[in-house]
């Protein structure tokens, strides 16, 4: 079976340079850490940008192919979307059980935003860190 849905290996060198990029200018100019000298229509400019590349980073580090793609591959694909999926229902489960219990809410819009942000993030960091480190501790049978 030929995923055609996959993109060349090269774009994952992209997504590299891209992801930690994005995510951390990002950041800095939500901390206020960025110059503050910029007007509101470059602010918004710069975070969606920074957001933008911070997310096709991910998209293109997430769905590259490997330079060996083969059934082995697909199944560590599977396994890591199974055990991704996974962690994101209990992240729901532990947060609306903790919300329940301590009578918490995210404040506003906001803090929705973020609760839901956070959590399709938690769902693409795992898939990533499981995916290369299974791929990683069994490198022997990619070599076989």
């Amino acid at each position: 079976m030929k995923p055609s849905f996959l993109l060349p290996n090269r774009f994952k060198k992209a997504g590299i340079f891209f992801f930690p990029i994005g995510i951390i200018v990002w950041v800095l100019i939500h901390r206020g850490l960025f110059s503050t000298d910029l007007n509101h229509q470059m602010k918004v400019l710069i975070l969606t940008l920074s957001f933008l590349s911070f997310l096709f980073g991910l998209y293109f580090i997430t769905f590259s192919k490997e330079p060996i793609e083969d059934e082995y591959i697909n199944s560590v694909r599977l396994k890591s979307f199974q055990i991704s999926s996974i962690t994101q229902m209990a992240f729901f489960l532990i947060s609306f059980i903790i919300m329940f219990l301590f009578n918490l809410e995210p404040n506003g819009d906001a803090g929705l935003s973020i609760f839901l942000l956070s959590s399709i993030i938690l769902y693409w960091l795992m898939y990533m860190i499981i995916f290369n480190y299974t791929l990683i501790t069994n490198k022997s049978k990619l070599d076989d």
